[in-house]
C-alpha cells in the first residue's frame, strides 16, 4: 500500500467518526464503553481542522486560555489532555499533508516547579518527545499572546480546549503550506521586484484633477 493510498484511508476514516460524531448528537452520551476520549476528541477536530489552510492558527488550550475577539475564532472543547489533543492535531495534519506546523510554545513552562504544578513534570517530558524532531520556538507566552491577537484580526484561529490545567501549558501552532512555504514565497517576491519592478507613482500635486462631462452625441478629441 502507497503513501497516498494510507493518507487517503486515514482521512477516510476521520471524515466517518467526525460524522458519527454529528449523527448521533453528542458522541458523550454513548459512554466511555463504546466511545472513548480520543475517539471524541478526533471527532470533535477534524472537521474544523481540516478547514484551515496556510496563515491559520491552531491552539491546543488549557481551560482558562483567553480568547482574543475575531470574527474567525471557533473554540471547542475535548474531554482528552493537552499532549493528547496535540498528537492528535499533528496526527491529522500530516494526514491531510495541505499544511504544515510551526508550533510555538511559552518558555516559562520550563521553569514552572513541580510544587506549584504538580503533574507539570511529566508533561513536559511528553511534550518534549513530540516536539523532538519538529519546527518549533520557545518564546515568552507574551509573544505567542501578541501573535494570536494580530493573527485574529485577519485570519481564522481554532481553539481547542483540553482537560489539562497546567499553568503555560497551551501550544499554538501556526500553519504553514505544505508545498509551497514563506521561504520560497519570500524568494519569489524577490524576483518579482527584480525582473518587474513596481512603478513609482507619480508625485501628488496640489491642483484638483480636471473634469469634463460630455454631452449626449458628443464624442472626445
Amino acid at each position: 500500500m502507497n503513501l497516498s493510498t494510507t493518507r487517503y484511508l486515514h482521512k477516510a476514516a476521520a471524515v466517518l467518526t467526525a460524522a458519527a460524531a454529528v449523527f448521533c448528537g453528542s458522541c458523550q452520551q454513548l459512554g466511555p464503553n463504546i466511545v472513548g476520549d480520543i475517539d471524541i476528541t478526533r471527532a470533535k477536530i477534524a472537521p474544523n481542522l481540516l478547514q484551515l489552510g496556510a496563515r491559520n492558527w491552531v491552539v491546543v488550550a488549557d481551560p482558562a486560555y483567553p480568547l482574543p475577539a475575531g470574527v474567525g475564532v471557533v473554540s471547542i472543547t475535548v474531554p482528552a489532555n493537552t499532549v493528547d489533543t496535540f498528537r492528535e492535531v499533528l496526527d491529522l495534519l500530516e494526514i491531510e499533508g495541505a499544511v504544515v506546523p510551526r508550533i510555538w510554545v511559552s518558555h516559562e513552562l520550563s521553569v514552572v516547579p513541580e510544587e506549584r504544578a504538580p503533574g507539570i513534570t511529566q508533561h513536559r517530558q511528553e511534550l518534549e518527545k513530540l516536539l523532538l524532531g519538529r519546527f518549533h520556538y520557545a518564546v515568552n507566552s507574551r509573544v505567542i499572546d501578541m501573535q494570536l491577537a494580530q493573527a485574529a484580526k485577519d485570519f481564522r484561529i481554532l481553539y481547542i480546549r483540553t482537560s489539562t490545567r497546567l499553568p503555560y501549558s497551551s501550544i499554538a501552532i501556526e500553519l504553514d503550506s505544505g508545498y509551497w512555504n514563506s521561504d520560497a514565497e519570500a524568494e519569489v517576491q524577490q524576483r518579482v521586484q527584480k525582473f518587474y519592478p513596481m512603478p513609482i507613482p507619480a508625485p501628488a500635486t496640489d491642483t484638483a484633477p480636471v473634469t469634463t462631462t460630455e454631452l449626449p452625441g458628443m464624442i472626445s478629441a
